[in-house]
């Protein structure tokens, strides 16, 4: 089992979810975190960003104007399609390193987009992190998103019971930290027999 897949909407706790795994051992990666470090300044990925999207995408420093660049994604589908064609592929090819890295044991990988860029096969376990749409357009709300920019990601995903019809497993996020932690726990125990779990952790009761 050579990769793990944790997917979910935005606001639906998938980063909170992998730090649980992190902390109980597993080998992590956060699929956004990678994109991020493959457009850092002066990388070709950023230099193929900019070439498409223009040099007012950049900072100053140099750096990726990422609010810009997602104002205007969101609000053409045809650039995010042209986004998702040119970034994939690196991202892609980095994870598939990441989970060398890891072998024999799995690697868990955020990534929001599993379904929707076409990535998903079926000898991939998939972890959907749900919260109930109420709760996620909250937890969006707080970030500081209109409800106008909340739409306009959401329409780009599907919806958080798709997202939870197509997994293997299940993790809900509307309890506590200690709630979600046991539900990790209890998912690696199956996953990811291997891992040294903190002490204190072993005999956690996972929630059902």
């Amino acid at each position: 089992m050579p990769m793990i897949v944790i997917t979910g909407g935005i606001g639906a706790g998938k980063s909170t979810a992998l730090r649980q795994f992190q902390e109980l051992g597993a080998h992590c990666a956060d699929a956004d975190e990678v994109a991020h470090r493959l457009y850092a300044p002066g990388t070709p990925l950023l230099q193929d960003i900019a070439r498409l999207f223009g040099q007012e995408m950049l900072k100053e420093d140099g750096s990726l104007d990422r609010p810009r660049l997602a104002r205007r994604v969101f609000a053409r589908p045809e650039d995010l399609q042209r986004l998702n064609g040119a970034t994939h592929p690196a991202i892609r090819r980095e994870l598939s390193r990441l989970e060398s890295l890891a072998a024999p044991r799995p690697l868990f990988a955020a990534i929001p987009l599993w379904h929707e860029s076409g990535w998903a096969m079926p000898a991939i376990p998939v972890i959907a992190v749900w919260c109930p749409p109420e709760l996620q357009w909250q937890r969006l709300r707080q970030r500081g998103w209109s409800p106008q920019e909340i739409a306009v990601r959401l329409q780009s995903q599907l919806s958080l019971e798709e997202k939870r019809r197509r997994a293997d497993y299940v993790l809900e996020t509307t309890g506590t930290l200690e709630d979600l932690r046991r539900q990790c726990l209890a998912l690696l125990q199956k996953l990811d027999p291997g891992a040294t779990l903190p002490r204190g952790r072993e005999d956690a009761t996972p929630r059902e």
